[in-house]
């Protein structure tokens, strides 16, 4: 499932969002190695931040993976809490394949017990 965030306010995508970070979401989001992850895969476009995530809601609350702005940056692993979003982790991830990225984020997750 997919949504966008525009002005605030959260919808379901009803328009395929072309944009080169959409399709590496997708793409990662299609490698998730269990099955528990790929079903329970959220993917974010908030328009109003410029940003990208995949959204898994866990015992702990929401996790998002926020994907990078730019080559050369990392991908955060960011908890949203009540008292508002804190980074669990990250990782470089511009050189490695969307199957390798989605290794990651589930093996993340997974140690952590939080999925």
């Amino acid at each position: 499932m997919e949504f966008v965030i525009s002005g605030g306010k959260a919808a379901p995508s009803t328009d395929e969002i072309t944009t080169p970070q959409a399709a590496k979401v997708r793409r990662i989001a299609n490698f998730l190695p269990r099955p528990e992850l790929l079903r329970d895969a959220v993917i974010e476009h908030n328009q109003d931040d410029n940003t990208t995530s995949i959204r898994f809601e866990t015992a702990a609350g929401p996790i998002r993976i926020l994907l990078p702005v730019a080559e050369g940056f990392e991908f955060h692993i960011i908890h949203d809490s009540d008292t508002g979003p804190r980074i669990l982790g990250t990782f470089r991830g511009a050189s490695l394949s969307v199957r390798a990225v989605a290794f990651r984020i589930s093996e993340f997750l997974r140690t952590r017990g939080l999925k």
